[in-house]
């Protein structure tokens, strides 16, 4: 991925540095945040997880710190269930990142809702990207395709506008189109760039008022922008991409996984 050095926003080190990453918990922010599903706008709660793990280079999955050969990476995940008149649509989309310079590893999405399953399946090697798609709409099915190891994954855009305003460069991109569908989606990278504004502004959102830089995606394909917070953690307070907007409700970090801690935003039993 290419870098373009502007001369302001000024910026620090990468978002990769922070200290904050190495304490064994997982950042979870929460989102009041809309979808248009059916021609209406629909209003739900986003959920973001942003933690560090060590990643196998060979199976592609979760190992341990000292597994020969691990690779430092970010886990970013985006969990969501939006309901509708009649059923939830539930979307799950996992990206991994390397540490070192936030390229991909992986990704993985799929969705669910009352009429079946779609997901997809994107694997990074040196040389290319592997994809899979299940989908059980009619002329949709099972496809496999290979494209540059350059190419990007959309997702990955609510990272990366992070470290674009913790650097104060933009930053080129060939950009995958959103694998976050219950459709099958061909993934043909486009040329995209990101660029965050030069001045910075005050937003509120229902956890407060922050001082944040906009980052602007420069693109023919799709209209989008993220406000990042101009303080580390560089958190995301609000974004809009496409139908599908966010502004920052709640955040805690805590090891989700650890059964004996409970949340401080919802009541057991009811994660969004």
């Amino acid at each position: 991925m290419l870098l373009l050095l502007l001369s302001e926003p000024a910026g620090g080190g990468e978002l990769s540095d922070l200290t904050i990453w190495d304490d064994g918990l997982s950042e979870m922010s929460y989102y009041d945040a809309t979808d248009t599903l059916y021609g209406t706008q629909r209003r739900y709660t986003r959920v973001h997880l942003f933690n560090r793990q060590w990643m196998d280079p060979v199976t592609g999955v979760k190992t341990k710190p000292n597994s020969p050969g691990a690779v430092p990476a970010f886990k970013f995940l985006m969990a969501e269930q939006i309901p509708t008149e009649n059923y939830n649509y539930r979307y799950l989309a996992t990206v991994f990142l390397r540490r070192s310079d936030l390229t991909p590893l992986k990704m993985t999405s799929s969705s669910q809702e009352w009429c079946g399953q779609t997901f997809k399946h994107l694997r990074w090697t040196e040389d290319r990207l592997d994809v899979q798609s299940f989908s059980y709409f009619p002329d949709e099915g099972d496809r496999t395709y290979q494209r540059g190891a350059d190419a990007v994954p959309f997702e990955s855009l609510f990272v990366l506008a992070r470290n674009v305003v913790a650097t104060g460069q933009a930053q080129h991109l060939q950009l995958l189109p959103s694998m976050r569908s219950n459709r099958q989606v061909v993934p043909d990278p486009a040329p995209a760039t990101l660029v965050p504004d030069v001045a910075t502004q005050r937003v509120t959102v229902p956890l407060g008022t922050f001082e944040v830089r906009r980052v602007q995606l420069q693109s023919d394909q799709l209209s989008a922008w993220f406000e990042v917070e101009v303080d580390a953690p560089y958190r995301l307070i609000a974004f809009e991409a496409g139908q599908q907007s966010g502004r920052l409700q709640s955040v805690e970090r805590r090891a989700y996984w650890d059964r004996r801690w409970n949340s401080a935003v919802y009541a057991r039993g009811l994660a969004p």
